[in-house]
């Protein structure tokens, strides 16, 4: 059969979603909104995906993000795990540092290199099973949103592709996820501020042959006749290697166009001087480009009527560094989209949107100043500089580190400070929960808290509250706990989509004599590590929980879809946990 005889229902012509920008950006807004059950349509202006380049690192942090919806499998079967960094002088290594800080608790305590096209590969084939396809070449040359109704928004779409010509798409909700150079961004009269840098960089793929010892891992190498450059592991055996052409060099050349002068051969002349003494030979050159180091942001993410929203590189732009664009741009589509779907579903309130800008906005101001500081060390002379720099923000940048600033005179706040006395704890509204290692107690084997939630194969996790009772030892608490988890029960059909999970210091045989009062699929046990998560949300001078007042009260701690804490609660009153609870929650509905 002929592929025109082939009967292929032509896409509707009214979405939830419209997005424009078919990356990995896009797809994965597109993967969350089909299990969401809601609609979409998503565009890209290119006739063929982007097979080389770009976007290689996936952090810890976005590899949590990405399990709660199901979408990491694929990329850890196929990327290169790198745990830790190495800088070298000379041939001599001078530092070696993990990737990721010792103390953070998460299953993805590593950087994960894998190349973008398997990353979009992997969420276009997801999101193929949703009979959902990205439709190429084609864009949003206007939006009308003026309209009334259920769907508010009129978008012109252009196909480009010879004889398809233009049609109307009726929307609720339009996500600009096309780049840089962001023509939704541009429609919105957003201005892009900040600055593009004279200094310039260049990346190449490469199969290649070496006796440096330390090719699979990050590393920084400089030496006294050479450039810094940067080489680190990619799928299927390839290296990345960066080399960070020198500030003063460009300074001096400028006027000369250097992007275009720059060629592979001086990648590759640069890379094997500063590997001596040791050797690298080229088998094969996949890919190679040069990049402008610049940073720079969209002044709003959204637009007035929260229904046009920027997100990745056409809300911010940085340099590939630190590999911050994918991550950064797929953190920006969990704070969103589980927002717009709980919208969507009259599960939160259409007021909050607006945070959307309040907590992105602030942290892509801190991956700019972040990046730029690095990529300045790097196109230096010093390669110390550029590995304080990148030891020093690791835990950032590799998205654990990401806090959301809680600010009392905003009214459209999703954290909720329950007290003066919040400032003296370590973990706060606005932090990411951290996955602790804990003990189920049905099993009797190691998880980890967010395994140990009961799934609702109704409901994605990223769609889920989540409470965690700190229960401490149920010999104390276990009429609060009780009463606790009565009363929100009662309320749960009032409650967004929300688990409970009770962490108890007890052992098994105590916790077994309170069995009638618990749903034992949702009890682990605090026992590793001095009961780890019970002392993260204590005061920060307690060093132990034991013989302590606060031992006799219970902790829930109320963590949002995207696995960021919305509140902490501590009282000796089941009834009023439930009740405080209860009021976080219509608060915001």
């Amino acid at each position: 059969m002929l592929a025109s005889e082939i009967n292929i229902p032509a896409p509707p012509s009214k979405v939830d979603f419209l997005i424009v920008g078919g990356g990995p950006v896009g797809l994965l807004a597109a993967n969350l909104i089909v299990q969401a059950g809601l609609t979409v349509r998503i565009l890209d202006i290119e006739y063929e995906p982007s097979h080389w380049g770009r976007g290689d690192w996936i952090h810890g942090r976005t590899l949590e993000l990405l399990e709660r919806a199901g979408l990491e499998t694929e990329l850890i079967k196929t990327g290169v795990k790198v745990d830790k960094m190495s800088s070298y002088m000379n041939g001599k290594l001078q530092k070696e540092i993990p990737f990721v800080p010792e103390d953070t608790e998460s299953k993805h305590e590593y950087l994960l290199c894998v190349g973008q096209h398997i990353t979009e590969s992997s969420l276009q084939s997801q999101l193929s099973e949703h009979d959902v396809q990205v439709e190429r070449p084609a864009t949003v040359v206007s939006m009308d949103r003026e309209n009334e109704g259920e769907y508010p928004i009129t978008a012109t779409v252009m196909h480009l592709q010879e004889g398809k010509g233009s049609e109307e798409v009726q929307c609720k909700y339009v996500l600009g996820c096309d780049g840089a150079h962001s023509d939704i961004r541009q429609q919105l009269g957003i201005t892009n501020e900040g600055e593009t840098s004279e200094t310039h960089a260049g990346v190449l793929d490469a199969l290649i042959r070496t006796n440096f010892a330390s090719r699979k891992e990050v590393c920084i190498v400089q030496s006294d006749h050479a450039k810094t450059i940067s080489m680190f592991p990619r799928e299927n055996g390839l290296t990345r290697i960066f080399v960070h052409f020198n500030e003063d060099e460009h300074e001096q050349r400028k006027e000369q166009h250097n992007r275009n002068k720059i060629q592979m051969e001086d990648i590759q002349r640069e890379a094997k001087r500063a590997l001596l003494p040791h050797r690298i030979e080229f088998l094969g050159i996949l890919y190679w480009s040069i990049y402008v180091v610049g940073q720079r942001y969209a002044s709003r993410l959204d637009s007035e009527d929260r229904r046009v929203f920027l997100c990745g590189d056409a809300a911010h732009s940085q340099s590939p560094t630190l590999g911050q664009g994918v991550n950064t741009g797929f953190g920006d589509i969990f704070n969103l989209i589980w927002k717009v779907c709980m919208v969507e579903k009259g599960q939160l309130n259409r007021k909050f949107l607006s945070t959307y800008h309040s907590e992105r906005w602030g942290v892509a101001q801190q991956v700019l100043s972040i990046d730029k500081t690095a990529a300045k060390a790097a196109a230096g002379h010093e390669a110390a500089d550029y590995c304080d720099v990148v030891e020093k923000n690791r835990l950032f940048t590799a998205g654990y580190g990401i806090k959301y600033e809680y600010n009392s005179e905003d009214e459209q706040s999703l954290m909720w400070l329950s007290g003066n006395e919040s400032k003296d704890y370590v973990m706060q509204p606005g932090m990411r929960a951290p996955n602790y290692k804990v003990f189920g107690y049905v099993s009797g084997k190691k998880t980890r808290l967010f395994d140990a939630v009961v799934k609702n194969s109704q409901v994605p996790s990223w769609l889920t509250f989540t409470l965690f009772v700190l229960a401490h030892d149920l010999r104390s608490t276990h009429d609060i706990v009780s009463k606790f988890l009565n009363e929100t029960a009662k309320a749960n059909t009032l409650l967004p989509p929300t688990n409970v999970v009770v962490v108890t210091t007890s052992t098994a045989d105590q916790v077994a004599n309170y069995k009638s009062l618990l749903d034992s699929e949702r009890v682990v046990i605090d026992k590793l590590n001095q009961a780890q998560c019970h002392r993260a949300y204590h005061r920060k001078h307690d060093a132990t929980i034991k013989n302590h007042s606060e031992g006799e009260q219970v902790h829930v701690v109320l963590v949002r879809p995207d696995g960021y804490i919305g509140t902490i609660l501590r009282g000796d009153d089941g009834l009023s946990l439930s009740n405080k609870v209860c009021q976080y929650f219509s608060n915001i509905v």
